[in-house]
Parts: structure tokens; sequence; C-alpha cells
């Protein structure tokens, strides 16, 4: 398998589907997406439907699994599979917020080797290789720009991004004790709902560390790649629905905040900065 192949067919994709969301963001057709609040648009339908069209032209044998349209491609059986979300930060792009982009990657089995993350508005490209490290690239035409993620901040001088499943309700009781220990142990907790741009402050610096409850595979095991490529450190909580990942001490300070690496009961029981919230 080229991945240096693969990664530049991904940026290309990457690029066109937000390309074409720029385009069509002010005739953007939106539909009610599922039973819950969520939102589709023509966009990420379109844009999809262009990455998986070019995908099976030439990966004919990997699989597809993206956001809208679930599994593609040749299958569950095969050794190499596609995660795409076409149009990640919908509910932004629909309110009118440029917090939004693209997310590619690709899969050994359960393994991320290539992954690409796209800020649509922005036209920035964060990509990387397993084993070859992560970049930016600005443009076709500029040389792309080794990324590291720097030096670590005390917890109460960091920003901290945090996303959650679109199932997680807010009766969720270990959601919210993270949440709580979150706000009160760091300087403050970015929700942008769009894990896109999350992705791109985190691997240029700008945040401190990325934590993940039950979310969707397809915007956070890319952008988990590009992290740990980046110099970062990724840790996941032993129910595997809880991941933290950013820079090493602070993924070390969360967890220490948050009982990461326990399990949920001895998460809440041995650390009293993490409670349930009241009912």
């Amino acid at each position: 398998m080229d991945l240096r192949s693969a990664a530049e067919l991904g940026i290309t994709l990457a690029r066109q589907a937000g390309d074409f969301a720029v385009v069509e963001h002010d005739t953007a057709r939106i539909e009610a997406k599922g039973t819950g609040s969520d939102l589709v648009t023509h966009v990420d339908r379109e844009a999809e439907l262009r990455i998986v069209d070019a995908l099976r032209e030439h990966y004919p044998e990997h699989a597809i699994l993206g956001e809208e349209e679930g599994e593609q491609g040749a299958g569950s059986g095969a050794r190499y599979g596609w995660l795409i979300d076409p149009l990640d930060g919908t509910n932004n792009y629909v309110l009118g917020l440029d917090v939004y982009g693209v997310c590619i990657t690709l899969c050994d089995g359960e393994r991320p080797v290539m992954a690409v993350v796209h800020d649509s508005p922005r036209r920035r490209t964060f990509w990387a290789i397993a084993g070859q490290g992560a970049w930016l690239s600005h443009g076709e035409a500029e040389e792309p720009r080794r990324l590291d993620l720097g030096a670590a901040e005390p917890l109460d001088r960091t920003t901290i991004a945090f996303t959650q499943g679109y199932d997680t309700g807010h009766d969720d009781e270990w959601r919210n004790a993270l949440f709580a220990a979150l706000e009160r142990g760091t300087k403050r907790v970015l929700r942008s709902w769009a894990p896109s741009s999350d992705w791109g402050l985190l691997a240029t610096g700008h945040l401190g560390a990325m934590v993940a409850y039950r979310h969707e595979i397809w915007d956070r095991v890319g952008g988990t790649l590009i992290i740990v490529e980046a110099g970062g450190e990724l840790r996941t909580d032993l129910t595997g629905e809880l991941i933290v990942v950013g820079k090493p001490q602070t993924v070390r300070e969360l967890d220490a905040l948050l009982g990461v690496t326990g399990s949920r009961a001895d998460a809440t029981s041995r650390n009293p900065r993490v409670e349930p919230a009241a009912r």
C-alpha cells in the first residue's frame, strides 16, 4: 500500500469537498437527520458521494464508511478501510459559522495509517502518515510545514477541546462529571461542535488537548493520528468510550484530573474532582 499516494488523493478530495461546501453555503438545502436535533444538507450527501466515487475508482478493494451513507465499497472484510466525514460541523455550517471541515482517514484493519483533516473556510490541510510525521499545507503551491505541538502550559492556563457523540444525552452522568471537572480544572473548555477545527487548533499548538467522549469514529480516528504524529500522547479509558490526546504533559495532567486510565467506577470514586452531576 503506497500511503503517500493515498495521502495525496485524500488531500485532493478533502480540498475539493471543502471548496464545494464554501461555494454552496448560501444555497444549502437543509433537512433533519435521524430522530434527534442533528441536521444534514445536500452538501454533506453530494460531497460524500464524490469522495466515495473517487475512492472506489482508485481502491476498489477497500471498504468505505461514510457518515451519511454508512458502509460502502468492498465491505467489512477488506484489509483497508476509509472513514469519511464529508462536512464535519454541519450545524455550524447551517448557522453561518465558518467552523467546519472535512475528515478522511485510511485504516489498516483498526489502525489508522493515513489521515487528512481540512479546514474548509481557511483552506488549511492537516495530514499525517503513520511513522512519517504530521504536516500542514496552505494550498497546492506551498511547501508543507511539519507540525509540532510545542510545550505545554499548566492546566489553569490551558484551553481544552471537548467533544461528544450525538447520541450522548444531557442526563449522561459520566459525561457531566467529565465536563464539570474540565471546567473547574482548566483555563477554558472549547466546544466547537466541529472536531476538524479542534484538530487544527491542537495540531498548531493553540490547544492543550482534545477530550472526546463516545464520539463518532469518522472524525476522531484520523485527528488522533495527526496529533500523535505531531508529538502528542494518547490515552483511552478501559471502556474505550473516552480518549484524551494532546501535548504529553497536558494529557498526563488530565489523566490525573479525570482518571482516564481507570474504569468509570475507579475514576469517580478515587478523584473527588470528578463527581456525577446532581440530578
